[in-house]
């Protein structure tokens, strides 16, 4: 996953302009949702979509932070609060289920409660949602994306992988 990260972020740096890239683009055929002829200069296309351009030119990525995974290991959050990476871990499951067991850190705001207090989490540096088995959280990490926060991921198999890979769990402290 961290691969993913990475090159998403090399997409990211050459279409905001920096330099940090070290690979050439690759141009990839034409779909037929832009098989229309390229006008001179850079082409705009959506993330999802594949265009080929002509000569030096490379395409301008409308909503690149679209490239950017959603989703991450278990073992890469692990790793990373492991060594103490400002993570702000996100519960989306309801209360009776975090009764059994949280990540240790995490805040609880169950999915359904999430529309109306995502702002509590707007200054995070890192977002991580997660949830039983990652349904509810890739829901949650899509809308924190929506609301400008970009930087929302979804716990891949949610807390089920966490356990899996050894990761520990607390009980949570009631309000």
């Amino acid at each position: 996953m961290g691969l993913i990260r990475s090159l998403a972020k090399k997409v990211i740096g050459k279409v905001a302009g920096r330099a940090d890239t070290d690979s050439p683009p690759r141009p990839s055929a034409p779909t037929a949702a832009s098989s229309a002829p390229l006008a001179s200069g850079p082409t705009l296309v959506r993330a999802h979509e594949k265009v080929a351009v002509a000569g030096d030119e490379e395409p301008v990525v409308e909503n690149a932070e679209a490239l950017s995974t959603i989703e991450c290991s278990a073992q890469e959050i692990k790793e990373r609060l492991d060594a103490g990476e400002p993570v702000t871990v996100l519960d989306v499951r309801e209360p009776s289920e975090t009764a059994g067991g949280i990540i240790p850190g995490a805040l609880l705001i169950p999915l359904g409660q999430l529309r109306s207090r995502w702002e509590e989490v707007k200054d995070a540096n890192e977002i991580v949602c997660y949830c039983a088995a990652g349904a509810r959280s890739l829901q949650a990490a899509h809308f924190l994306r929506e609301k400008g926060l970009f930087n929302a991921t979804s716990l891949d198999g949610g807390i089920s992988a966490w356990m899996e890979i050894g990761g520990k769990i607390k009980r949570p402290s009631l309000p």
